[in-house]
């Protein structure tokens, strides 16, 4: 019995891992059946199954969901009852949110939400839990962190096989080295703040934790991001005691920090030259297809087609670097076609055309070429079932636990 979620699980990841590198698709079928039957009660217009596998439901979400309630009424536990629906809308809230930064497809949300109904808390075969996953139905975060580190190997493989083919040496140069002052100084000042926390704590005789610990050093970063020069200052001073008064565990927290921290930037600057270098491509109106994703939004305005470029993170550093909330909002006038996961529709490709065959539109649009997320899903399960929390273990090392 409690080999059933893993069973379900495993059942799940290699479905959906094969449909998504095939056809670059996943059928709700194969995670969550009631999805599909309440689609066609309501009319939703879904593709006819093409084979055997496409008919073939894998009940997830429901036997998650029925496995916790069934293990919470027996127990007489009612937390644990419901943890089967709390972790799918946990895992799906979390999904969504990538959905609509435009990372995933609505498929992976669906995918993480049934993984997470699988495995609301941690499984008694992890090693390594964080404390949300214990005492919470939280530890659908962990799949999800999980997922996003285990795939970063065959990422950053990726584009350096891609880099080297290309002879973009200097894109390679600016992966590993740009930026890396910031990093460096970001350490000094996270081990500032936690130094600070502790000099508070042998001050004052008491010590925050839990959340109020993460605010309190959320608040310092930010106070230290804004005095940059004065924040650089005061951290160098505050690691300086802290290594007067331990010098060899202090240096090794210090350099664990920054080795992780410059980890994370190198995993958001592979990703960021996928996205821009590979995974977009320009191409006519006569080359879109329906189900296609665009890299730029389309809309009208005053009567005339416009484009928009930016990414979203290029919006939240405008919004940041000019103080201005209104750049993350979408342009003004009607949306014709833009990023999202679901991809373009024929009305919309047609629309497009129309205005490329009236020259109000010049006969170029960005593409972004699919990359299927399931089997890193699916890996991001099998590291949370078996062994635990990647990123809890990482916190721990930088601890020197």
């Amino acid at each position: 019995m409690e080999y059933f979620p893993l069973l379900l699980g495993v059942v799940m990841g290699a479905i959906t891992s094969y449909t998504d590198i095939k056809t670059g698709f996943i059928d709700d079928i194969h995670v969550f059946p009631t999805l599909v039957l309440i689609g066609k009660l309501l009319g939703w217009e879904n593709e006819e199954p093409e084979g055997i596998l496409d008919r073939i439901p894998v009940p997830v979400v429901e036997g998650g969901i029925v496995y916790y309630l069934y293990r919470g009424l027996s127990s007489g536990d009612s937390m644990l009852a419901l943890s089967g629906l709390l972790g799918f809308l946990v895992g799906l809230g979390l999904g969504w949110i990538l959905y609509y930064l435009g990372g995933w497809a609505s498929g992976d949300a669906v995918i993480l939400a049934g993984f997470s109904a699988l495995l609301p808390y941690a499984p008694a075969s992890a090693k390594v839990v964080p404390p949300y996953g214990v005492d919470y139905p939280l530890y659908p975060l962990t799949i999800f962190l999980n997922s996003l580190m285990a795939v970063f190997p065959f990422i950053f493989m990726y584009a350096l096989g891609v880099i080297v083919y290309r002879r973009e040496f200097g894109e390679l140069k600016d992966i590993l080295v740009s930026r890396v002052g910031i990093t460096i100084q970001l350490g000094i000042w996270l081990m500032a703040a936690y130094g600070i926390r502790l000099v508070l704590a042998n001050l004052t005789g008491w010590m925050l934790v839990g959340v109020g610990s993460w605010i309190f050093v959320m608040v310092l970063l930010y106070v230290f991001g804004r005095y940059r020069k004065a924040g650089t200052i005061i951290g160098v001073a505050v690691i300086g005691f802290m290594i007067y008064l331990n010098p060899e565990g202090t240096l090794l927290s210090l350099l664990r920090l920054v080795a992780i921290l410059y980890l994370f930037r190198l995993f958001y600057a592979v990703v960021s030259y996928i996205r821009k270098r590979v995974l977009m491509e320009e191409v006519p109106v006569e080359a879109l297809r329906e189900w296609d994703i665009l890299g730029e939004t389309i809309y009208e305005y005053n009567m005339w087609p416009m484009r928009d470029r930016r990414s979203f993170w290029d919006r939240i550093k405008e919004a940041v670097g000019n103080k201005d909330v209104s750049a993350l909002r979408n342009p003004q006038g009607r949306i014709i076609a833009s990023p999202t996961a679901e991809g373009l529709t024929k009305e919309q490709i047609e629309e497009l055309r129309r205005y490329v065959e009236m020259g109000m539109l010049e006969n170029r649009f960005l593409r972004k070429k699919s990359m299927p997320f399931a089997p890193a899903l699916f890996i991001g399960f099998l590291i949370s079932y078996f062994w635990g929390d990647l990123f809890w273990w990482i916190q721990l090392k930088m601890a020197g636990l």
